[in-house]
């Protein structure tokens, strides 16, 4: 498309400014916007999971057997057919809510471009042009989010094993951050945003990290307002996602 090479080389501008203030109270202002009806999409989204979680766990497992089962699960301890099975399943689960999570990020878009802010957001881009770049770029960071991880557990299965494994992973999810917002509002594809989002978050490394950390702080605080009060948080970690992403385009 005749537009997608002059945003991908907009986003790669390595003059923008990155303000950690300026960042953090775009996301307060999004989320002001965003908390209730953010809040009640992600309720709907957590009880269709739930739900469809239910009835195929008690297909294929029971729901009187799981309890028991979850006591004594432990991944480490899976043979590798097993493993790859299990995060075969992990990736495929995390594959199919992301054009829900992408809807959150269009929510936050619509709230800082004043426009009507809705639940019906959450589900823009389940039947859009940008469905199956989302779902490539959320398959692609997870496989070598996960493999990464695994491959240093493997060649040093102790504690320097470990580190290095979360250190790499988590890397891998910071560096590609800004990877949907990007196939979202700057219609560009999958490889596309996955290496525009690595070149400029790489900029501001730590400032993101940072930014992820509070965001994530922020949100866990929900939980001790018996729980239900997460769901009225988290929005506003993808507030501070879009807001970061609109710094870094």
């Amino acid at each position: 498309m005749p537009n997608e090479k002059p945003q991908f080389e907009e986003t790669n501008n390595p003059k923008k400014n990155f303000d950690l203030g300026e960042v953090i109270n775009n996301a307060f202002e999004i989320y002001k916007k965003t908390a209730l009806i953010g809040g009640f999409a992600f309720i709907v989204l957590m009880s269709a999971i739930m739900m469809f979680a239910t009835i195929g766990i008690g297909y294929f497992v029971g729901i009187e057997k799981f309890p028991e089962m979850m006591k004594n699960f432990n991944p480490d301890t899976l043979s590798l057919n097993e493993m790859a099975l299990y995060y075969a399943i992990v990736i495929a689960f995390t594959v199919l809510i992301a054009p829900f999570v992408a809807g959150m990020l269009k929510i936050a878009h619509d709230a800082d471009r004043n426009e009507e802010v809705s639940i019906a957001s959450m589900y823009s881009y389940v039947n859009s042009p940008e469905f199956l770049d989302i779902l490539l770029v959320t398959a692609i960071v997870s496989f070598f989010s996960i493999g990464i991880n695994l491959f240093f557990k493997y060649i040093l299965p102790n504690t320097t094993g470990e580190i290095l494994g979360f250190v790499t992973s988590y890397s891998v999810s910071i560096l590609t951050f800004i990877a949907i917002p990007l196939v979202l509002f700057k219609k560009l594809n999958f490889i596309q945003a996955i290496q525009s989002s690595c070149t400029s978050v790489a900029k501001h490394f730590f400032s993101v990290l940072l930014l992820m950390i509070v965001a994530g702080l922020f949100a866990a605080v929900g939980i001790f307002a018996f729980c239900i009060g997460f769901f009225f948080t988290i929005p506003f970690a993808y507030a501070v996602q879009y807001s970061i992403y609109k710094r870094l385009s």
